[in-house]
């Protein structure tokens, strides 16, 4: 299924392309808790899984991302940054352009684009906004974030601010969707051997909610590897 889903998307024109992500993003996933939970770190000997909610009684804090996707003739490419590792949150981690909801920001779409005009010089006008994914739970941080999928035209140039991210890359929809590229990693985190789940491309593993977002994503043009990771 996924490796026709790749091919599928290969085969199209970048039109037909452009449609079917504003379809997938425009529209709720059913199953949209399971996708982001089976994408969480597991602990391999009890199976425990953080969940992507709130608590009952938290009061998390609200945040908002941009997913952008450039739209190149070659394939649509989903942008990530990797952040500095002096910030505050999340640091040194690989994320979407973002930042928690300020209160001169109208709505956690402007602070999407906001933020992705902070930190990649990303100018507002040039950005489609195709769809909201279901909000996202960060426990280590008390964010709830709204991701937002923002397609971008071919050869939108994009310039890191030093003082946030240290690195921009992207990666063709085609091979977060080729088998093999979602795989479990076994690692030592707090004494507990944990199984995470991560997107391995570009030279980088994409993890965390970084990653639950990006299956999001992918579960929408009809991805199912979420279900069984490589190992």
């Amino acid at each position: 299924m996924t490796r026709g889903l790749a091919s599928h998307l290969r085969s199209m024109d970048p039109a037909r392309r452009a449609l079917l992500l504003r379809r997938a993003a425009s529209r709720p996933l059913e199953n949209w808790r399971e996708v982001y939970e089976s994408v969480s770190p597991v602990d391999l000997k009890t199976g425990e899984r953080r969940p992507r909610v709130p608590p009952p009684g938290s009061r998390p804090r609200r945040a908002a991302v941009l997913m952008p996707v450039l739209m190149d003739r070659d394939g649509p490419r989903l942008v990530y940054t990797v952040r500095r590792d002096h910030l505050p949150d999340h640091a040194g981690q690989i994320s979407f352009p973002g930042g928690g909801v300020e209160p001169q920001d109208g709505s956690p779409e402007e602070t999407a684009l906001r933020e992705a005009q902070e930190e990649i010089a990303l100018d507002p006008s040039l950005v489609e906004i195709a769809g909201r994914l279901e909000e996202l739970y960060i426990h280590v941080s008390n964010f709830l974030v709204t991701p937002f999928v923002g397609l971008l035209p071919a050869g939108t140039e994009l310039v890191l601010a030093p003082d946030e991210v240290e690195k921009i890359f992207a990666v063709p929809l085609e091979e977060l969707l080729s088998p093999g590229t979602f795989r479990l990693a076994v690692r030592d985190l707090g004494g507990a051997r944990v199984g995470v789940p991560v997107f391995s491309a570009a030279g980088h593993d994409i993890w965390g909610a970084t990653a639950a977002m990006t299956a999001g994503l992918l579960a929408r043009l009809g991805w199912e590897g979420y279900r069984n990771p490589a190992r």
